[in-house]
């Protein structure tokens, strides 16, 4: 498969880094039409999206859990259905209670995808409910930057001995172009207040407003920004 890529890579002239972007939006591509064309995909949704006080986790990943309508555009063990959440979630309006989003912001288009979801996240909430945010804080990576001290970041087994400061910085925040966009509190605020969420405050690892929403990943707990969001006051 490696041999492959590197034939395809030199034959097309494309980096690295475009052919993955390609290759991602492709297979996103192809679920989507699954999920708009197979009768079979859209019964297994559909047992999901008619209930309502669902618990959703988007980009659940391997960490999905038991009660959980856990969503991610790959396929894992605990994982309900495969599907692409970043302009539209198969939810009703109003029938879902929390939305738990860890380390998936960043890998949206803040312009193109990143209001979308949130404005979706807003509808499908019920008036009480609560969005949880998990991000890379650049706020952290910054202040890490400018002391050359990461430390505090826990980073240091994930540090090429041979980078500079810039070297991390940029990698934290462009992953191959799988990262979009660096989020403080603040710029996270204004795109949140922008889908219509009206209370929104800064978090820390563990700690929520609701106590389902408080386990979160203790890997990220270091370098992450925690921010919730419900949609009324």
């Amino acid at each position: 498969m490696k041999k492959s890529k590197e034939k395809l890579l030199r034959i097309t002239g494309l980096s690295n880094e475009v052919f993955e972007i390609f290759r991602f939006e492709w297979n996103t591509f192809l679920l989507r039409l699954n999920c708009s064309v197979n009768p079979f995909k859209r019964r297994k949704i559909k047992k999901f999206t008619g209930l309502s006080n669902l618990k959703v986790n988007v980009g659940a990943g391997p960490f999905g859990e038991a009660g959980w309508v856990n969503i991610d555009v790959f396929y894992c063990k605990n994982i309900s259905f495969t599907y692409d959440c970043r302009k539209k979630l198969p939810f009703r309006d109003g029938t879902v209670s929390k939305i738990r989003c860890e380390h998936v912001l960043e890998h949206m288009d803040i312009q193109y995808e990143t209001p979308l979801f949130l404005k979706e996240c807003h509808r499908v909430l019920t008036e009480t409910g609560v969005l949880r945010i998990v991000v890379p804080d650049i706020e952290k990576f910054v202040h890490a930057y400018y002391l050359n001290e990461w430390s505090a970041l826990g980073m240091q087994q994930a540090i090429s001995p041979n980078w500079q400061p810039a070297d991390i910085l940029t990698h934290t925040f462009r992953q191959g172009g799988e990262h979009k966009f660096g989020y403080d509190f603040y710029v996270m605020k204004r795109v949140l207040e922008d889908a219509g969420f009206k209370k929104i405050e800064r978090m820390e690892f563990g700690r929520s407003f609701d106590p389902e929403l408080q386990k979160d990943q203790k890997n990220h707990e270091k370098y992450s920004l925690y921010v919730e969001a419900i949609k009324a006051n």
